[in-house]
């Protein structure tokens, strides 16, 4: 998603409507683009030349008509396949670089948010006849994901041995995620058949977290 800036938007939604629009367009506007900024240096330079060896503008012309002409015939062929001015002469923003997951944790780092996602569902499908019960649940997930997430950044900002440092957290991070999926299917069990309260490890949960915490 672009962040919004004073730069006048794009209309790239009959870019993104054009079979193949999102790769092969902006390689072709850059290409027009690179084309029109060298066209205008070497002409200009070929102009200043003609005129400081002459009086006037005597050969430069000659070199720069045939040029022009091309690169006409260069915008017309962007301009039939649907692109606007706009388009052509402004350069395409360049996508956000995505996240690079780079420890052994990444992997339970996407399923502890799938566990907090699994307890709040759970949650909220108990919640009108337990409702503490619920939302002490939900914020005991949500404590543990995030100090998961913070173990996970400690590792990550390791300048040497990061990969080390991330699998000797690996075996508590999995331990915690365990306890947390056994809460999962606890919410899940009394929704579906009642079962008594006090079977939800929350204690366990909260034990867990308090001993990622010290990995941090």
């Amino acid at each position: 998603m672009a962040e919004e800036t004073k730069t006048p938007a794009l209309p790239t939604a009959r870019v993104a409507a054009r079979p193949g629009a999102s790769g092969v367009s902006e390689k072709r506007r850059r290409i027009y683009q690179g084309h029109l900024l060298l066209f205008l240096v070497v002409a200009t330079g070929l102009v200043a030349l003609d005129l400081y060896t002459s009086p006037a503008v005597q050969w430069a012309h000659f070199l720069i008509v045939p040029w022009l002409l091309v690169f006409l015939l260069h915008s017309a062929g962007l301009k039939s396949r649907g692109y606007s001015v706009a388009e052509m002469l402004i350069p395409p923003r360049r996508k956000p670089v995505k996240e690079v997951y780079t420890t052994p944790l990444d992997y339970e780092l996407i399923r502890a948010r799938q566990l907090r996602d699994g307890v709040a569902n759970a949650a909220a499908a108990v919640r009108n006849s337990k409702s503490q019960l619920a939302d002490e649940a939900e914020a005991a997930a949500d404590r543990l994901v995030s100090t998961v997430e913070n173990v996970v950044a400690t590792a990550r900002s390791q300048k040497y041995h990061r990969d080390e440092r991330a699998e000797k957290m690996v075996p508590e991070t999995q331990a915690a995620l365990d306890v947390l999926d056994q809460l999962h299917r606890g919410l899940l069990k009394l929704e579906v058949l009642s079962e008594p309260e006090e079977e939800l490890p929350l204690e366990a949960v909260e034990d867990q977290t308090e001993a990622l915490r010290k990995l941090v």
